[in-house]
């Protein structure tokens, strides 16, 4: 039971943060387009919350934009006080992880070898 309420806290947590972003990143010339939040982890205690970031883009822009997400932790705080009704507010640790520029990757891999989503299979199948 307690679990279940972890699981929905931490999949509000990173929705929240997803919506924060664009109105943290208005008129900063950030382009949030390229950050996504894949995953949270709320500690079961509400008091810690590490943020899984994915960033499509080189090393450079990855690193920029993560630091750029880390001076503005208060902010999402702020954000998830007033729209997620927890006891605590989580202080937020955001970390980098791949998942974008992997599930990018695979997609690629799946186009080289004809298996991707376009590939005409819909006019072989159809016997035209």
């Amino acid at each position: 039971m307690k679990h279940d309420r972890i699981a929905r806290i931490n999949e509000r947590v990173r929705e929240e943060l997803s919506a924060a972003l664009y109105r943290v990143g208005t008129g900063e010339g950030v382009d949030v387009g390229r950050i996504s939040f894949v995953a949270v982890r709320v500690a079961p205690d509400l008091h810690n919350a590490v943020a899984s970031v994915s960033i499509l883009g080189d090393d450079g822009d990855s690193r920029r934009l993560l630091a750029w997400l880390r001076s503005h932790r208060a902010e999402f705080q702020r954000h998830l006080a007033e729209k997620v009704g927890l006891k605590y507010t989580p202080v937020l640790d955001f970390r980098s992880t791949d998942a974008i520029a992997s599930g990018a990757r695979v997609l690629g891999i799946l186009d080289e070898l004809g298996l991707g989503g376009d590939t005409g299979a819909g006019a072989d199948a159809s016997g035209k």
